[in-house]
């Protein structure tokens, strides 16, 4: 059988639901470069440190923002991530995820503390 009905329509028992934001381009120019900007600076400082200081410098700061990247409050509270800022040096810096892209800050959304916790541990 053929995957396109007669009408020349995709047969979606077949092909599945099509996501349509997997067929658009990026929806900004910026858009890429900003998402990559962090890993790129953490990659850029790594490489400076172990020219400098050597291999132990930047594998310190790379286990402790994994700790720091862990480390979190209960799953219904925000969590504001200040020692993964402080590591990275950003702490100071206002950036458009702090001014406008902050959904954590500005959600309104009330979750049951004993749901989310038993989500996050995966007991039901």
């Amino acid at each position: 059988m053929d995957s396109s009905s007669y009408t020349g329509l995709p047969n979606k028992l077949f092909q599945g639901i099509s996501s349509v934001k997997s067929t658009l381009t990026t929806g900004h120019i910026l858009e890429k470069s900003e998402t990559t900007h962090v890993p790129k600076t953490d990659a850029f400082h790594h490489y400076m440190a172990r020219s400098v200081l050597g291999i132990q410098a930047p594998l310190k700061l790379k286990t402790e923002l994994q700790i720091a990247n862990k480390i979190g409050r209960l799953p219904c509270l925000p969590s504001s991530r200040l020692m993964a800022d402080v590591l990275r040096g950003t702490n100071e810096d206002i950036s458009f995820d702090d001014v406008l892209n902050n959904p954590r800050e500005f959600g309104e959304v009330q979750v049951d503390p004993h749901l989310a916790m038993d989500k996050r541990d995966r007991l039901f």
